[in-house]
């Protein structure tokens, strides 16, 4: 028991030098991490990015990547301008392109029967899903308040 107490001794108060050296290894040890981690974030945030502009030229939706856009939390600094365009696409430009969709399929139907009463596509349910998320976050967007002109015009009670 006494030569442990030496031992601990001699390791706090005459290694000095060796304690430094440690805390130095430590730092680098670190950065290292540090730098891996900010290649991982950045990788992962350009890897969804992309996804979600190829889903977005070909009109379909990118649910999974936009999905871990709004749970992605704090990335590397190197990922957060990438990341703020995901979220930006996920919640304003896909949206518009479904809102897009459901217009054009109500004015394809205005254009095939322009006397009907009403329209079946009136009662799309992507319309009511789109209109919420983008009155309440995006609600002076032009993109938007286009598309809610045309909507109404042709399915005005909705």
């Amino acid at each position: 028991m006494r030569h442990a107490w030496i031992v601990v001794l001699l390791v706090g108060a005459g290694c000095k030098d060796a304690q430094e050296k440690a805390k130095e290894a430590v730092k680098k040890a670190d950065n290292v991490v540090d730098k891996a981690t900010s290649a991982l974030d950045l990788d992962e945030v350009q890897k969804r990015l992309a996804s979600v502009k190829d889903a977005l030229a070909k009109n379909l939706e990118a649910l999974d990547d936009c999905g871990w856009a709004s749970r992605a939390g704090d990335v590397a600094d190197a990922a957060k301008a990438p990341l703020a365009e995901l979220k930006k696409l996920c919640t304003l430009d896909l949206p518009l392109a479904r809102a897009g969709r459901a217009v054009a399929r109500v004015e394809k139907a205005e254009q095939e029967q322009p006397e009907a009463p009403s329209y079946t596509e009136c009662s799309d349910d992507d319309w009511p899903k789109v209109k919420k998320l983008l009155d309440d976050t995006h609600p002076g967007e032009a993109r938007w308040t286009d598309l809610k002109a045309r909507w109404t015009k042709v399915c005005p009670s909705s």
